[in-house]
């Protein structure tokens, strides 16, 4: 397995590390980099982002792990985490999808049970047979191609209920909200933090300075978070390593499951999600037919 960062780093501070000629420049303000956490400038971006923080201030923006593997890897894998690659607004939330907040963890935010089916707005759906709502959660929904694919080849593991419209509250779309059947234990080998450099599961919250499209210049304050929490109900602001999850004996018997904890941070409309996961034989078949908005990364069962 190969492994690359890809950071959007702040265009005024990039010359610090890199040259005009590397990486990609998305107009005046970022460049996005690419690099091995085995160049020594991989640390060093962690050194800037670290000083850049106490003046209020961020070398870069945003992150995400690039991951590719061999083919033998590949075949050997027996499980993938399932990353939705599509994403779209509004969220069910804003369509009408009710939530009961009470049952929600009041430390992280994660749990809030739905109490209606998912409403979204037909027209904003991507073309797509997997994606979700800028909410997260549980906010997954897939396409009628997959909900066949899925009983035709008898998968286990995951059921689905039906999608409604926003528009007319008695019309079924032609998409299905993913429901795991199964949810297992993330093992102590996974690494959660906010970023490469940053393993802490609280954000003490910060005043930033940000450049409204006017060029205004105001100031944003951002309260404090916890990310990993108390009670064990969410493991941190993101996965930063490949999943590792704990043994159980069902999973001989299944091709999909999701995990217990949640992963993210609740903000918002945003919340904490469960990761899911599938087979090597799902993840054939995904690819097999051609299903759109899916991408996977080598996930691991491991005995504690």
């Amino acid at each position: 397995m190969k492994e690359f960062v890809e950071f959007r780093i702040i265009m005024e501070y990039a010359h610090l590390l890199f040259r005009d000629d590397e990486g990609t420049n998305l107009g005046d303000s970022v460049k996005v980099v690419r690099i091995d956490k085995n160049d020594p400038r991989f640390n060093a971006i962690g050194e800037l982002q670290k000083k850049a923080r106490e003046n209020n201030d961020l070398f870069f923006t945003c992150f995400d792990y690039r991951r590719s593997y061999t083919e033998t890897e590949i075949n050997n894998a027996k499980w993938f985490q399932i990353f939705q690659t599509r994403h779209f607004e509004p969220a069910g939330e804003e369509c009408g999808t009710i939530y009961d907040e009470s049952s929600a963890c009041p430390i992280c935010g994660s749990g809030a049970k739905q109490l209606s089916p998912l409403r979204l707005r037909r027209s904003s759906i991507p073309k797509a047979d997997m994606a979700v709502t800028i909410a997260w959660g549980d906010e997954t929904i897939v396409s009628e191609r997959f909900v066949k694919m899925v009983k035709d080849n008898k998968l286990k593991g995951l059921d689905f209920e039906p999608v409604i419209s926003s528009a007319n509250s008695g019309q079924k779309l032609n998409y299905y909200q993913v429901r795991p059947q199964y949810y297992l234990d993330f093992s102590e080998k996974s690494v959660f933090g906010q970023d490469p450099f940053n393993l802490s599961g609280k954000f003490p919250g910060c005043t930033m300075e940000c450049v409204q499209p006017d060029g205004t210049i105001v100031k944003e304050v951002f309260p404090p978070e916890i990310y990993k929490c108390p009670n064990g109900d969410n493991m941190g602001l993101c996965l930063l390593s490949e999943a590792y999850i704990k043994s159980d004996s069902v999973l001989k018997d299944l091709d999909f499951f999701a995990s217990r904890q949640t992963v993210g941070g609740r903000v918002g409309l945003i919340r904490p999600s469960h990761l899911f996961f599938c087979s090597n034989r799902m993840m054939k078949l995904i690819k097999e037919n051609n299903l759109k908005g899916f991408k996977f990364e080598v996930a691991h069962i491991v005995d504690e």
